[in-house]
């Protein structure tokens, strides 16, 4: 079975709030990037990353998504975002009183596109900001940087399944490469192992690199993690789809 990034997507409808549901990504593939650049509001879009935490709910500010089905490796699509800081909350979106679980002040410009993973265990939470920026990828290839989300996990490599020389290197928790070129492809799998070394920590489901697209590719959960309570690491995906205004 082959994906096209179609990875659990959580879309949002806001009306009048600081927060307003877009569905933007941080490319500047088909030189979008460039026409959003005047907009008004920041875009920001949310992974979770917390492996065995229960869904999540989130705020900026006072603005609550208000979203129940938000679990590991999920994303919330891009959001138009206010400028300047905002207390990001993480809540528990599992429970009707949707407790608090984290807040972090964060910065966001005008014009500019953002990741944000949600990641570690509960009493250890914090958030990683990633500022989204490639150039436009070529007619025949994609952009693709991987992202190191997983707690216990040293520097990592990035490898195409059957490929000998890793795609990105020592990549460290918390971290994330520089966007790079690939050749457009089908039923492309990745891995991931440790920095220099030959285990096999994870790997990918099969996904098609579709022409002029932008990816992430991302490792979430823990080397010493247990499948049984889904905490072991995995290789996850999105594509990053722009949007004119």
């Amino acid at each position: 079975m082959f994906f096209l990034f179609t990875s659990s997507i959580v879309r949002l409808s806001f009306t009048g709030l600081a927060v307003f549901v877009t569905l933007v990504s941080c490319s500047k593939s088909d030189n979008r990037y460039y026409q959003n650049i005047s907009a008004p509001f920041a875009q920001v879009e949310i992974a979770h990353a917390v492996a065995g935490g229960p869904a999540l709910d989130a705020a900026f500010d006072q603005n609550r998504l208000a979203v129940k089905t938000f679990n590991f490796t999920d994303r919330i699509d891009y959001l138009r975002v206010s400028p300047g800081q905002r207390n990001f909350k993480v809540l528990d979106g599992s429970t009707a009183t949707a407790n608090q679980l984290f807040a972090k002040n964060l910065n966001f410009q005008k014009g500019q596109f953002y990741s944000l993973f949600i990641v570690d265990t509960a009493s250890k939470m914090d958030v990683v900001a990633l500022k989204d920026s490639s150039r436009s990828a070529g007619s025949d290839s994609v952009r693709i940087r991987f992202a190191n989300m997983s707690p216990d996990a040293p520097g990592l490599d990035l490898y195409v399944k059957g490929v000998a020389t890793p795609i990105a290197t020592n990549i460290t928790y918390k971290n994330a490469g520089e966007f790079f070129s690939y050749k457009a492809a089908l039923n492309v799998t990745f891995e991931v192992k440790r920095t220099g070394g030959l285990e096999l920590l994870a790997t990918s489901d099969p996904y098609n690199l579709v022409n002029s697209k932008i990816y992430t590719i991302w490792s979430g959960g823990y080397i010493n993690g247990s499948a049984t309570n889904k905490t072991n690491i995995v290789l996850s995906a999105f594509t990053h789809n722009p949007v004119l205004y």
